[in-house]
């Protein structure tokens, strides 16, 4: 059975759906998970989360999915979730800047090349060009 670590939003009583849940533990439904329908749903992006619960007004937790388990676009159902930690605004901010800086492709080649070579980018909408 594969995990799919990720976070979730929930009111501020910890609710979501008019299901209460609890920090360090695990909840289970008797469901074919779909996105939208049924299952409980979380997002593997950090601020994704952002599309369903509101910062100010919200509270935070790093979850764990699985069982059975259904992705969309931006979250994914499961039939068995783990609630590991209320990380709050703060981490889940953490936690969305580090989600995509492990996604740069970080490169060692120069960008601007040539001699005296430099970027520069004119106009709306602008890229940068090396010349």
């Amino acid at each position: 059975m594969a995990t799919i670590n990720g976070f979730k939003g929930f009111d501020k009583n910890l609710k979501c759906r008019g299901k209460q849940y609890e920090v360090n533990k695990t909840f289970e439904e008797d469901v074919d998970p779909e996105i939208c329908e049924s299952g409980m749903h979380f997002c593997e992006n950090p601020f994704d989360v952002f599309g369903y619960y509101a910062p100010g007004t919200s509270r935070f937790c790093e979850v764990e999915g699985s069982d059975k388990t259904s992705k969309g676009n931006d979250k994914i159902s499961c039939s068995k979730l783990k609630i590991k930690a209320e990380i709050g605004l703060s981490g889940i901010i953490g936690a969305g800047i580090k989600f995509c800086l492990d996604r740069v492709k970080w490169t060692e080649d120069n960008i601007a090349t040539g001699d005296c070579s430099g970027a520069s980018a004119t106009g709306n909408y602008s890229g940068a060009s090396a010349t």
